[in-house]
């Protein structure tokens, strides 16, 4: 397995129910299938933002706006933070199921939140390809 670190940047809320506005590409699987272990959020230091659902999103690798082409994989709630540069903000990760999520060939993994107001939120996605 070849390891993969897979970088996005969020900085506006997606309030459907799809991916068709603001999702943010976190991995993308190889031609032999790839293993995500790990999608990772933080905030951009020096940024505030409110508390928000982020979503973790697996796509068949064709239109984001068909709601058939999405599932939803896990989300988690996001608290809202002041940031400084004197502290440190929480780390937050999505429990991937049985340790990984398999992602095909030119399947898609996204991230969406659902509300934004100033801050930006950096995703990274780690695993490997087979």
């Amino acid at each position: 397995m070849t390891p993969v670190a897979t970088f996005a940047q969020i900085a506006a809320a997606n309030t459907g129910a799809d991916l068709s506005t603001n999702a943010a590409l976190v991995f993308t699987g190889s031609t032999n299938g790839s293993l995500l272990t790990s999608v990772i959020i933080k905030y951009l230091p020096g940024t505030s933002t409110v508390a928000t659902a982020a979503r973790l999103w697996l796509n068949n690798g064709s239109a984001l706006g068909t709601s058939t082409n999405n599932s939803l994989i896990t989300e988690i709630t996001v608290a809202i933070i002041t940031t400084t540069q004197t502290a440190a903000t929480v780390d937050y990760a999505f429990n991937m199921p049985r340790n990984g999520l398999f992602v095909p060939n030119t399947y898609r993994a996204y991230v969406t939140i659902g509300t934004y107001s100033t801050g930006t939120f950096m995703c990274c996605g780690l695993g490997g390809h087979y």
